[in-house]
C-alpha cells in the first residue's frame, strides 16, 4: 500500500497519523489485508480485490450491508469484528482502490489442514447460536447459483486450452463432476424452503482465536440466507478435515451433536439434500479455474491453481464419505442423539 493511500485512509477514518510502514497480513484468498500502526493504535485494512467491480452499486451495497450484519450480530452477543464507518459508509475509495478498515484484534487462525476437535466443537456451538438468532435482515434472499452440465464441460475445456496444470485431473473426473453438479442442482429446491441469516464462510481462515482460545468471527462479506442444516453440514466438513488426507468422520458426527446440544435444530428430512448442497464447493472450483486461466502469471493465478487442486480433492472425498456419514447420522437419530 502506498504511503499517500495509507494517509488518505487514516484521515477518512480518523485513525491518527501513520507510525510505520503497513505490513501485509497473509492468509486471504481474494483480498489483501494490511496491518497498520498509527498514533491512535493498531488497525486492519482490507484492500478489496480488483476482481470485484466496486463501481457496481449492487456489489458495493452488498459489502455495506454485510458489515452492518456483522455489527448486528455483535449486538446479539456473537463475538465478531465489523468494519469502521466513515461518513456513514464502510467502503472507502482512493483512486479506484477500495478499502475496509477494522479495529485490530489479537488472535490466531488455525491452518485448514490441522484438525482440532476442541476448536471444531466450539465452532459448531457458535453456529447454533447464529442460527437461533435468526437475524431479520432486509436483504433479498439470493437465488442459488446453478451451473448446467454444458457450463461444467466448458470449464474443463478452458482449463485445457490454457494448459492449466490441473486440466488432466479435471478431465479424468469429468463424470464425477457432472454428477456432483446435478446432485447440487436437485438439492437446491429443498434447501431454499427454510433459510436463516448466517456468516456464509465460516472456515478456518475466518475464525480468530483469542488468548483464551475463544472464537472471534471475521470477514462477513459472504453473509447470506442459507438453510441451517446445509450450513451445518458444510462447516462440519470443513472443520473435520475434508481437505486433508485424514478426514475425521468421528469429529464430523461430534460436531453435529455439539450443534444440537447448543440448541441448533437439524431437519432430518433434508439431510441428504444438505449433503448434496455441500457440493456447492464446485462453484468455488469453477471460479478458481477462471483465476488460474489469467493471461499472465500473478498472485491470483497461483492461488487459483492451488484452490482448484484442493477443492477437487475435497469434492471427490465428500462424495466418497457421504453414504457412511448419512448412515452414522441415522443411527444417531434413532438413538435420540440428534
Amino acid at each position: 500500500m502506498e504511503q499517500k493511500t495509507l494517509a488518505k485512509v487514516c484521515q477518512a477514518f480518523n485513525l491518527g497519523a501513520p507510525m510505520a510502514e503497513p505490513s501485509k497480513v497473509h492468509g486471504g484468498l481474494l483480498h489483501r489485508m494490511w496491518k497498520i500502526k498509527t498514533s491512535a493504535g493498531l488497525f486492519a485494512v482490507k484492500q478489496l480485490s480488483s476482481d470485484m467491480n466496486l463501481q457496481d452499486e449492487a456489489i458495493k451495497n452488498n459489502y455495506e450491508l454485510s458489515e452492518d450484519i456483522a455489527a448486528r450480530f455483535v449486538e446479539k452477543g456473537i463475538p465478531a469484528v465489523a468494519a469502521l464507518i466513515s461518513q456513514g459508509k464502510h467502503v472507502f475509495e482512493v483512486e479506484g482502490q477500495y478499502f475496509l478498515v477494522y479495529p485490530w484484534v489479537n488472535g490466531t487462525t488455525i491452518d485448514a489442514k490441522i484438525i482440532s476437535e476442541a476448536h471444531a466443537l466450539k465452532v459448531a456451538a457458535m453456529l447454533a447460536k447464529i442460527h437461533q438468532i435468526n437475524l431479520a435482515v432486509s436483504k433479498p434472499k439470493e437465488s442459488s447459483t446453478a451451473y448446467t452440465t454444458a457450463h461444467v464441460l466448458e470449464t474443463l475445456k478452458k482449463a485445457e486450452a490454457h494448459h492449466c496444470p490441473f486440466a488432466a485431473d479435471l478431465r479424468q473426473h469429468e463424470q464425477a463432476l457432472i454428477a456432483i453438479n446435478e446432485a447440487y442442482n436437485h438439492a437446491v429446491m429443498a434447501l431454499t424452503q427454510h433459510q436463516v441469516m448466517t456468516h456464509g464462510d465460516l472456515d478456518q481462515k475466518n475464525v480468530l482465536w483469542d488468548e483464551f482460545d475463544e472464537p472471534i468471527l471475521i470477514d462477513w462479506e459472504a453473509a447470506t440466507f442459507v438453510n441451517p442444516t446445509y450450513d451445518l453440514i458444510n462447516i462440519a466438513f470443513n472443520w473435520s478435515g475434508i481437505i486433508t488426507e485424514q478426514f475425521d468422520q468421528a469429529l464430523f458426527i461430534k460436531m453435529i451433536k455439539a450443534y444440537k446440544k447448543a440448541g441448533g435444530v437439524i431437519d432430518q428430512n433434508i439431510l441428504p439434500a444438505a449433503f448434496d448442497g455441500a457440493c456447492s464447493w464446485l462453484h468455488w472450483l469453477i471460479y478458481n479455474v477462471e483465476r488460474a486461466c489469467l493471461a499472465e502469471a500473478s498472485e491470483q493465478e497461483t492461488i487459483g491453481i492451488a484452490q482448484v487442486t484442493q477443492t477437487l480433492d475435497a469434492l471427490l472425498h465428500m462424495r466418497q464419505v457421504t453414504p457412511s456419514l448419512l448412515a452414522a447420522l441415522e443411527v444417531c437419530r434413532v438413538s435420540g442423539e440428534i
